[in-house]
C-alpha cells in the first residue's frame, strides 16, 4: 500500500464523527494548520439564534422608528397649539384693548360736552358692556383656578413619608406622594373641587379615589377604609369623599396623598397651605 502524507492522510487517520464538519484554518507563515470540528446541530443553532435576532433587530428598529416618528409629529402638534393659543390671547388682549380705547374716547367726548350721535352713545353703552363682561370673565376664571389649587389638606396629622421621584419608578424609595398619619376611621376631604374620576381598589392603594380638578390637575386618595364618592361625581373643596384605613400595601392607618400636573407627579406641600 501506497504511503500517503499531508492532511489528507491526517483528515482519514482521525476520529472525525459524521454528524459534524471541520474547519480547517491554514496560516500563511510556517505554523501548524489548526482543525475544528463544529457539531452541525451547534452550526444550525448559532444560523437560527443569528436569524432570530436579525428578526427581532428588524422589528425593534421598526418600532422604534414608528414611535420616534409618532414623538416628533406630537412635539410639532404641542408647538403648534402652543403658538395659536397664544395667538389668539393676542387678538383677544388687542381687541380688549381697543374696545377701552374706544370707550375712553367716546367718554372723553362725552366729558368736553360733545353731542355724541346715537351710534356714538350706542357704542359707548356696548363698550361698558363687553369690559364689564370682560371683567367678570376675567374674575370667574381666576376663581375657578384658585378653586382648582388642591391647597386644602386632606386630613390633620403628620407627615410619615414625604414625596421622592428622585430615583424613578423601579427605585425602592419612589414615592410620588405624601402619606399623612392619623387614626382609622378620620373623615377624609376632596383638596379642591373638581370630578371623581375613579373611585374603588387598587393593590397598592386599596380603596382609593381620584379626582380631576381641571387645568391638567389632578389628585390621589389612597388605603381608605371606606369610600362615600363614585366616579363622574362633582365634588366641592374640603367635602368629605372617604374615611382614612390601612387597605392595600398599608402598615398602619394613613392617608396617601399625591398630586399629578398633566400626569406627572408633584410634591403637595408645593400646594397645600402651611
Amino acid at each position: 500500500m501506497p504511503y500517503e502524507n499531508g492532511p489528507r492522510a491526517e483528515i482519514r487517520g482521525a476520529s472525525v464523527k459524521k454528524d459534524t464538519f471541520s474547519i480547517i484554518i491554514v496560516p500563511h507563515d510556517l505554523k501548524k494548520t489548526r482543525t475544528y470540528h463544529v457539531p452541525y446541530r451547534l452550526f444550525y443553532s448559532f444560523l437560527v439564534l443569528v436569524a432570530v435576532g436579525a428578526v427581532a433587530m428588524v422589528v425593534f428598529l421598526a418600532t422604534y422608528g414608528s414611535l420616534l416618528i409618532k414623538t416628533r409629529e406630537t412635539v410639532i402638534l404641542e408647538r403648534k397649539v402652543e403658538a395659536l393659543t397664544k395667538r389668539s390671547d393676542q387678538v383677544r388682549y388687542l381687541v380688549r384693548n381697543m374696545a377701552q380705547i374706544r370707550r375712553m374716547d367716546l367718554k372723553v367726548r362725552q366729558m368736553l360736552g360733545v353731542e355724541l350721535q346715537p351710534e356714538d352713545s350706542l357704542a359707548l353703552a356696548k363698550a361698558e358692556q363687553t369690559e364689564n363682561r370682560n371683567e367678570r370673565e376675567l374674575y370667574d376664571e381666576r376663581d375657578q383656578v384658585m378653586r382648582s389649587i388642591p391647597s386644602f389638606w386632606p386630613v390633620k396629622g403628620h407627615i410619615t413619608k414625604e414625596f421622592d421621584i428622585a430615583g424613578g419608578e423601579k427605585d425602592p424609595t419612589y414615592h410620588p406622594g405624601i402619606d399623612i398619619g392619623v387614626s382609622r376611621g378620620t373623615p377624609v376631604r376632596a383638596a379642591a373641587a373638581g370630578y371623581v374620576t375613579d373611585a374603588g381598589w387598587d393593590d397598592i392603594y386599596g380603596y382609593y379615589v381620584r379626582i380631576d380638578h381641571g387645568y391638567g390637575i389632578k389628585t390621589l386618595y389612597g388605603h381608605a377604609e371606606r369610600l362615600v364618592v363614585m366616579s363622574n361625581e362633582r365634588v366641592g373643596r374640603g367635602q368629605t369623599i372617604a374615611y382614612s384605613g390601612s387597605t392595600g400595601r398599608s402598615s398602619a392607618p394613613h392617608v396617601h396623598f399625591a398630586v399629578s400636573q398633566n400626569n406627572v407627579p408633584v410634591d403637595p406641600l408645593k400646594y397645600l397651605f402651611k
